[in-house]
């Protein structure tokens, strides 16, 4: 048995060799991002895959040991992963809906999309609405809805209409107990469709006749289709109506036979369901 303890300078080389290790492996993985783009060009996919993206962290992350704080490990893939996305679509950017808090959901945004991918500040829901038709590869990060707020950005998803932008993923995805950004909270839309990533809760509104429903009718008609589903925020249209935005448990699809059978229960009270998108369910606070 050696009684070698390794110097100050043994060990440093060693960090040195590892170094060299994990460049010429993110060599290989921007190189295997290259081939997948390429495939993708062939099959007509679009550059995001946010279930795909929510699988790869949740192994990670459920892998991991060590001294190394799981939003670290996040943090880093997430900053190769957004680093790469120029390789399958051309001026990818993130619009900010900041009009509040605006420095903390931009702290948000960055930690999510990276560093080197361009960042657009915007005050009003409308404007991350304009960047994104603007331009197909756009992301936008809006801020979480709230009863009473003066411009609500949900209702606009409401359509069916090709080229709606729709709910792909809710940040942050990996909490970090010692950070700012612990309670803040974000959604993430974009010209892109919705995907089952295994955990997932949709995101759906329902155009009511009424401007001010019973919480209690809806959960009670819900329960009554066989879905599970709380109220997260209303918006009134006028006198004579308001929209609903629900939050259900599981992935559901836009054609998910459910919301015939909810606008079937209650014909007088709900005009439409419209499912506006899809998240993957955070982790939770301490993955462990």
């Amino acid at each position: 048995m050696s009684d070698h303890i390794p110097s100050l300078a043994d060990l440093r080389r060693e960090i040195d060799v590892l170094d060299d290790q994990i460049l010429d492996l993110l060599r290989r993985r921007a190189e295997a991002v290259q081939r997948v783009a390429t495939a993708k060009q062939a099959t007509g996919d679009g550059f995001l895959r946010p279930s795909r993206e929510a699988q790869i962290i949740r192994h990670l992350i459920a892998r991991h040991r060590g001294a190394l704080p799981a939003a670290s490990v996040s943090r880093i893939w997430r900053e190769m992963i957004a680093a790469l996305y120029p390789l399958q679509a051309n001026a990818v950017k993130v619009a900010v809906h900041a009009p509040n808090k605006s420095a903390a959901r931009w702290d948000l945004a960055r930690d999510w999309y990276g560093s080197t991918t361009p960042l657009q500040l915007c005050t009003t829901a409308n404007a991350v609405m304009r960047a994104i038709s603007a331009q197909p590869a756009a992301i936008g990060v809006m801020a979480q809805p709230e009863d009473g707020e003066k411009e609500s950005w949900w209702p606009q998803l409401a359509s069916r209409s090709p080229g709606t932008p729709r709910v792909i993923a809710r940040l942050p995805f990996v909490p970090n107990p010692h950070g700012r950004l612990a309670e803040l909270d974000a959604y993430v839309i974009a010209n892109a469709p919705p995907e089952d990533s295994g955990e997932d809760r949709s995101l759906l509104v329902l155009t009511m006749t009424e401007s001010a429903p019973s919480i209690a009718r809806i959960s009670a008609l819900l329960a009554q289709v066989g879905l599970e589903g709380r109220v997260l925020a209303q918006h009134r249209r006028g006198e004579d109506g308001a929209r609903v935005l629900l939050e259900s448990d599981g992935f559901m699809a836009a054609d998910d036979a459910r919301l015939a059978a909810l606008i079937a229960a209650d014909p007088k009270l709900i005009d439409d369901a419209v499912v506006i998108g899809a998240y993957a369910v955070p982790l939770p606070a301490d993955p462990a």
